[in-house]
């Protein structure tokens, strides 16, 4: 049987990219200059920080999780047979369509749209099977392995993605002083691998056992070397997502628990709605990464932006590292 780190590696192996997707963070245009200059404040009362992943830990070829560009739509379908072969699928017969795909997660995200829950999130897995089944291959519906192994294929082909650079040191340095780290992400079942893989210069000589077939239960040992469990919200979890307000309203009803009050935490995210609006709402102090022009999303033409600032930018994670 191999063991759940051999089973981690071979996931994340689909989901990075060889190469570095940007071997220099983007030159961001100098029409975006005003909010791309860096602003640091002192963090001395900052007890916990919470961080986005995708353009913020990591360099993301879309930007987000499962937003590749539509321009791409045409190439998905080989995606999917491509990754489906790679994964141990032999017989092709009955394996989802783009067009399948992504009509399941419209439906599903339209049901389950509400008042409080105004941005809805799908659990991947779940759409992949419940397309397998009306497709007629329950065989491949209920092998978790493949399954994981085909979805992680695809998306490493649509949205690959790399270490954002200085994001592992940044990690480290705001762990070894003392604060409290934490992830609120937009985010599938693959996400926390890749927080895994950014962090494994930390964990690698760390010896892992044999654990169940849950991919929950795998990763979860290396995200806590660094980041506090009761600290990580992910949207698949909740099916909910940024800027929705339920994953900051769990991050700051369990900190709470614990004595820590909005005031004292720090949000670091690349969007300026999801992230630093959707943060100031609970009365986080927030921080904009403006590192990657790729994934830099200010939200110009969005009216709840109009007026938001955030509290500090960042263009580089060196300089986090300044202030704590």
């Amino acid at each position: 049987m191999n063991s759940s780190n051999d089973r981690d590696a071979s996931l994340t192996n689909f989901l990075f990219s060889s190469e570095p997707l940007l071997p220099n963070p983007v030159a961001v245009p100098p029409e975006l200059a005003p909010l791309t200059q860096p602003k640091l404040i002192d963090l001395g009362e900052i007890q916990v920080i919470l961080l986005d992943v995708y353009g913020t830990l990591v360099i993301s070829g879309s930007g987000d999780v499962g937003t590749a560009d539509d321009a791409k739509h045409d190439a998905a379908n080989r995606w999917i047979r491509d990754a489906a072969t790679e994964a141990g699928v032999q017989d092709l017969t009955g394996i989802p369509t783009s067009d399948q795909l992504r009509n399941q997660i419209v439906a599903t995200n339209e049901a389950a749209r509400s008042e409080a829950n105004p941005k809805p999130e799908v659990d991947i897995l779940e759409i992949w099977r419940r397309v397998l089944q009306a497709n007629g291959r329950e065989d491949l519906a209920t092998n978790p392995k493949i399954l994981a192994a085909w979805i992680c294929g695809v998306e490493g082909r649509s949205n690959p993605v790399w270490p954002m650079p200085g994001a592992h040191d940044a990690l480290m340095a705001m762990q070894a002083k003392g604060r409290r780290l934490g992830i609120v992400s937009n985010a599938q079942f693959y996400t926390p691998l890749i927080v895994q893989n950014l962090i494994a210069k930390r964990s690698q000589d760390t010896k892992r056992g044999e654990s169940s077939d849950s991919v929950e239960r795998t990763i979860a040992g290396d995200l806590s070397s660094v980041f506090d469990l009761n600290a990580c919200h992910f949207s698949y979890r909740y099916r909910a997502a940024k800027p929705g307000p339920l994953l900051f309203e769990r991050a700051i009803s369990q900190l709470r628990g614990t004595g820590i009050l909005p005031e004292q935490v720090l949000y670091i995210g690349n969007d300026m709605l999801n992230d630093v609006w959707a943060a100031k709402q609970f009365g986080l102090q927030t921080a904009l990464f403006a590192g990657d022009g790729r994934s830099l999303r200010l939200r110009t033409e969005d009216a709840r932006c109009e007026k938001c600032l955030p509290d500090m930018v960042l263009t580089h994670w060196d300089q986090i590292v300044e202030c704590l």
